[in-house]
């Protein structure tokens, strides 16, 4: 059975140990209002909270390590509770402590005015780029410039395209950067997701539209179709040796 089939019948799959297998980092988005900046950059890293976003985000982290765990995976999330304050640095500085074979980064668009539904919009899945950069307030840009770790996230970005569209029943696009200027939205300007820029690994941020059907967030469903992509991505792109 696959790893989807397995989410989605809800059969939990043997426990091995996971002592030896590939760390993944599971970064699900937003916090409780946490106001930072990165001491060796000057780079804005404070991060806000967004409901019903942060919780739904959470939850799907949450049935993501299960299945990864259950398949001989080390995980580490970002986050011990959903309502741990973490900067973007701290979440970048975790990855980079665990060696990960990969961080996924887990947001929605989830919203009781705005939000956009989950089949029909924001379903993006985003690699790290040579030449995207973020800026400090004072205008200093810094780049993405690791040649070798933008292949590897480029490749493993098709990949999760391809599991998300297929799990979740609906396109999902890809992009090497974020395609508007996050300046825009009153954050440190630039191109990439700053976990992506401030990690040394390689780093997947997934969008997904984030109300389901009639209500304000993701339902049970929704954030297991969610998940069920992220579990393949992981398998294809780092399996575990047996």
């Amino acid at each position: 059975m696959t790893p989807a089939g397995r989410l989605a019948a809800g059969r939990p799959s043997p426990r091995r140990p996971p002592s030896d297998g590939p760390v993944i980092v599971l970064d699900p988005g937003q916090s409780v209002p946490v106001d930072a900046v990165d001491p060796a950059t000057g780079l804005n890293v404070s991060d806000y909270e967004n409901e019903p976003e942060m919780r739904d985000v959470f939850a799907v982290a949450e049935l993501v390590r299960a299945e990864l765990q259950a398949a001989g995976y080390r995980v580490v999330l970002t986050k011990a509770t959903v309502d741990a304050p973490t900067s973007l640095l701290e979440r970048a500085q975790i990855a980079d402590q665990a060696h990960a074979a990969l961080a996924l980064s887990i947001h929605d668009q989830a919203g009781s005015n705005g939000g956009i539904p989950f089949a029909e919009g924001n379903n993006i899945v985003y690699y790290q780029s040579v030449g995207t950069y973020r800026a400090t307030s004072s205008g200093k840009k810094y780049y993405f410039t690791d040649r070798t770790r933008a292949a590897v996230s480029a490749r493993y970005g098709h990949v999760f395209q391809t599991q998300r569209a297929r799990a979740e029943g609906h396109q999902v696009r890809l992009q090497g950067d974020t395609g508007y200027d996050l300046g825009g939205r009153g954050l440190a300007g630039g191109n990439i997701w700053m976990v992506q820029l401030l990690s040394h690994v390689p780093w997947i941020y997934n969008e997904a539209g984030g109300n389901s059907p009639g209500q304000a967030g993701l339902n049970a469903a929704d954030k297991q179709r969610y998940a069920e992509g992220l579990v393949a991505g992981v398998e294809q792109c780092v399996p575990v040796r047996h």
